[in-house]
């Protein structure tokens, strides 16, 4: 009998608990819900379009193929003689030059075809001579160079020496005939004559020497306002070890009036000429800045060629090291698998390529050889004023 009311009491105080915890558990979940809906947070997944990622990576290309066009393959219209005019420079009348030297095949240091290109080269420059502005004087030497020793000490030639002897070369000065002082101080323009044994050399470089002979025609218009004279150097030698423009620099009189040297050459055939090597002043890259039409110019290119890792050089690095000049040095740099082979040849030179550099280098010329501000001997410079040039790539 008492076993019954505790029983009793067991089963009410679980019945008791159920319905408290029961009542907690509501309560509890009814708190939660309440807390639910005070403190709601959305969330959106944003699935993106697979078109719109398309559209995204066919922008970047276009845009990477723009610059580069841009940049690369974009070349003024070649003009003719009669859109220039005697003062201007005229891509017609270089390739003219350039279809007469690769006519003559390979022309080599030694070579019966080098002789005639010689003579071709001499004939053209007194023929500018006849033909310059009255006031403007134009002189040819046919300098000949009977020997010489070559010791750079810096790049390729490094620990190495080499003799040469038996050079021809063509030397055109233009000047005012009425300002003597001008004949003191110089610009120098430089390229070379000879081509490898194996190839016609239509890009390297009677590509060069071609935009030389026209520019010279055009300068020999202008020169009677100039303050400075302008010499261009047609060498030979340069594929024997940079030769010509060392005899030139070592023994011709007219290199002591040299302030400013440009060299123009080529790694392939045609396309912009880009400076790729310039200073150590800055006089000439600035100059060249303010007046170029299409300028172009990799500083990537200078610090690759300088370290060393191009096992290559060029008439620059005589007029710096042997003779401490300041200036730019250009080359042409499409085609570059047909450097130094017999496939050099005409057919490949993009239109456009010659009227490129012979605007920009007119330009160049007209303004430095009116400068009164043209380096001399006794400036100093610092390396902190050192010009960095570059384009948009």
């Amino acid at each position: 009998m008492r076993n019954r009311p505790k029983k009793d009491g067991s089963s009410n105080s679980n019945s008791n608990s159920n319905s408290t915890s029961n009542q907690e558990t509501t309560s509890g979940g009814k708190g939660t819900a309440d807390s639910n809906s005070n403190n709601d947070v959305a969330v959106v997944t944003v699935k993106r379009s697979s078109y719109a990622i398309l559209a995204l990576f066919v922008l970047v290309i276009y845009g990477a193929w723009g610059v580069y066009h841009y940049q690369f393959d974009t070349l003024p219209s070649p003009m003719s003689l009669q859109q220039v005019g005697k003062r201007g420079f005229s891509e017609h009348e270089a390739m003219k030059h350039v279809q007469a030297l690769t006519q003559l095949g390979p022309h080599s240091v030694g070579s019966e075809s080098l002789e005639r290109a010689i003579k071709y080269v001499a004939n053209v420059s007194e023929t500018i001579k006849a033909s310059a502005h009255w006031e403007v004087d134009v002189e040819v030497d046919l300098f000949h160079v009977k020997s010489g020793f070559n010791g750079l000490v810096g790049g390729l030639f490094k620990g190495k020496s080499l003799v040469y002897s038996d050079l021809n070369h063509v030397v055109l000065r233009i000047s005012p005939k009425y300002a003597s002082e001008a004949g003191e101080n110089a610009i120098l323009v430089s390229s070379h004559i000879d081509t490898v044994f194996a190839g016609e050399g239509a890009g390297d470089c009677s590509s060069c020497v071609a935009v030389m002979l026209e520019l010279a025609r055009g300068v020999s218009q202008w020169a009677h306002g100039f303050k400075n004279s302008v010499i261009f150097l047609f060498n030979t030698g340069e594929e024997e070890g940079l030769n010509g423009a060392h005899s030139f620099i070592s023994q011709h009189p007219w290199s002591d009036t040299v302030r400013v040297a440009v060299d123009l050459e080529a790694i392939g055939i045609g396309g912009k000429s880009g400076i790729f090597q310039a200073g150590p002043n800055p006089w000439a890259i600035e100059n060249y800045a303010s007046v170029s039409k299409y300028p172009s110019a990799q500083i990537a290119a200078q610090d690759v060629f300088t370290s060393g890792a191009i096992k290559s050089a060029t008439d620059f690095q005589v007029y710096q090291e042997l003779a401490g000049l300041s200036g730019l040095d250009f080359a042409y740099a499409d085609n570059t698998a047909v450097y130094h082979t017999k496939n050099d040849k005409l057919s490949l030179l993009k239109p456009g390529s010659l009227q490129h550099l012979g605007e920009n280098m007119l330009a160049f010329l007209l303004h430095a050889g009116a400068s009164s501000t043209i380096p001399k001997e006794s400036d100093t410079y610092s390396s902190e004023d050192k010009a960095i040039y570059f384009d948009i790539l």
